[in-house]
């Protein structure tokens, strides 16, 4: 069971630090504001790998959340087997919420970075939109906590103590006598057992 426990863990571990990587690095390579430039009214913006990282850690935050809820044991919110504690209940919940979030958050991301063009105010003047420092990351750090919520909530349920059905038996324990080497006396038993002699009332003079 141990190492069952142990595989699970380490694939959903796996992708989810995949996940975070292809996040961070979407955060890495996004287009800034100081990298794009107007040309006839029209906001250019520079190629940059972010949209498809972006895209990439989207995809494996939501392959990473199958994973969890298929293998660990289903929708883990809504168990009520015995080995389920409001514990687990509680970091599933916040699996399913991180992931969501992340997904919404890097897939948002990705597709303002390649955004072309741009809006013009009352003004004249030209308005580039660019991904705020930061979405990606909270992506990434999102989509890490998920599977790390998701791992703890497995763990919380593979680890509960197995109850006993034997029942258990007490012997009586006398002051300074070890039971192994002076075991308890038992009186001996007859069979049959003797019978008194009836009584006669009022008893017989002789």
């Amino acid at each position: 069971m141990e190492s069952k426990v142990l595989g699970y863990c380490g694939v959903a571990a796996i992708l989810g630090i995949i996940a975070a990587a292809t996040g961070f690095a979407a955060e890495a390579t996004k287009v800034k504001a100081s990298e794009v430039y107007i040309l006839f009214d029209t906001c250019v913006y520079p190629s940059s790998p972010a949209l498809a990282l972006g895209i990439v850690s989207a995809v494996f935050t939501i392959i990473t959340r199958i994973y969890i809820s298929v293998s660990f044991g289903g929708a883990g919110c809504c168990r009520t087997d015995a080995s389920s504690t409001p514990v687990s209940k509680l970091l599933f919940v916040l699996s399913w919420v991180a992931s969501v979030v992340a997904v919404v958050l890097l897939l948002s991301a990705a597709g303002l970075n390649n955004r072309q063009g741009g809006e013009v105010d009352s003004y004249g003047y030209i308005t580039c939109y660019v991904v705020k420092p930061g979405i990606f990351a909270a992506g990434a750090i999102l989509a890490l906590l998920s599977a790390f919520f998701g791992i703890a909530a497995y763990v919380t349920l593979s680890q509960q103590p197995q109850t006993t059905t034997n029942p258990s038996i007490t012997l009586p324990v006398y002051a300074n006598v070890d039971p192994e080497k002076n075991p308890m006396p038992f009186p001996p038993q007859q069979y049959p057992p003797q019978q008194n002699p009836p009584q006669q009332y009022p008893p017989q003079q002789n």
